[in-house]
């Protein structure tokens, strides 16, 4: 019978788990998703892949624990960074920013291949990763609603400002960071809240 690495059993396939979970976000983000085999991740943590089948069912999986793990996360760093008593359009701009800098990470680059692998989720799975997607943006329809923005329209306007973040990303991924990106972005999400 094979060793355990914990106290008892729970322990040790929670231990192991976040092994596994680790080392895929790792080969992920350094090698690219669909670069990354299953035999790849088993041999990084030292199991059989056959073992690795215990811990989780498929590479898609895996992204969907990372985002689990991930977005609790940025919702901590979210609601500290659009607390206070700053006007909302203050606040937002926190927000962007905090938001242009996660996208700025290789990690950010594991939602695009999760967004591929919803439809092969079931409607429960895709159902609980859009109330987790949800939930990060409730933190900015929040300040989107202190704002003034009425409840109708608080999607469109964070769709819109989701958006401006996202494209500045793409221009300082080309780029580097840019003073004046930045800039045009602060101005964007406080001409959005007009």
């Amino acid at each position: 019978m094979p060793r355990i690495k914990a106290d008892n059993i729970a322990e040790h396939v929670a231990h192991q788990q976040a092994a596994v979970l680790d080392a895929a976000v790792e080969l992920f983000v350094e090698r690219g998703y669909h670069e990354v085999c299953l035999a790849d991740i088993a041999s990084e943590v030292g199991l059989a892949r056959n073992s690795l089948y215990r811990y989780v069912p498929d590479k898609a999986h895996l992204l969907l624990d990372w985002y689990r793990r991930i977005v609790p996360l940025t919702i901590e760093e979210w609601r500290t960074v659009t607390a206070g008593d700053d006007p909302p359009a203050v606040r937002l701009q926190r927000w962007a920013r905090a938001y242009l800098a996660w996208a700025l990470t290789p990690e950010h680059q594991l939602v695009a291949p999760l967004t591929e692998a919803m439809a092969g989720f079931d409607d429960e799975t895709r159902a609980q990763a859009g109330a987790l997607h949800a939930s990060m943006m409730d933190v900015v329809a929040s300040v989107l609603v202190d704002a003034g923005v009425s409840t109708e329209h608080v999607d469109g306007v964070l769709a819109l400002l989701s958006g401006a973040v996202l494209g500045a990303a793409r221009a300082e991924e080309a780029s580097g960071a840019d003073p004046d990106v930045r800039r045009r972005l602060d101005s964007v999400v406080a001409a959005a809240l007009v």
